[in-house]
């Protein structure tokens, strides 16, 4: 029996599977596979076996427990970590718009101040 399944519809779940299978572009059954990179150690995802066409999908968010194992201990992955940053940026742009705005505002507010000044000499 063959570990890969073929499929037409590609890239998606079948219609009715209850299994959660994932199928990539290929149309190759894309087994769930556990990252081992520093930046995603642990993390779940789906991937072509084939690597033919490149097809990848997280499996979803996933928390990494310490080696004591305990509940209590465990941490999310660096994905909620990635979110936070890109918030903390989100706010950081909205601030320096804000800044470059008022520097817009107060350097019109120069000029016309110097223009009133010429006209007055």
């Amino acid at each position: 029996m063959a570990s890969t399944s073929r499929r037409s519809t590609s890239g998606s779940y079948c219609s009715g599977n209850v299994t959660g299978e994932r199928f990539c572009e290929c149309g190759l059954r894309a087994p769930l596979q556990v990252s081992n990179s520093m930046a995603n150690s642990g993390r779940k995802y789906y991937a072509c076996p084939a690597r033919r066409c490149g097809w990848f999908r997280w499996a979803g968010l996933s928390i990494q427990y310490s080696d004591i194992g305990d509940d209590r201990s465990c941490q999310l992955n660096s994905n909620l970590k990635t979110c936070e940053r890109v918030k903390n940026l989100h706010t950081d742009v909205v601030y320096l718009k804000l800044l470059a705005f008022l520097q817009l505002l107060v350097s019109i507010v120069c000029v016309v101040l110097v223009i009133l000044l010429l006209c007055k000499l």
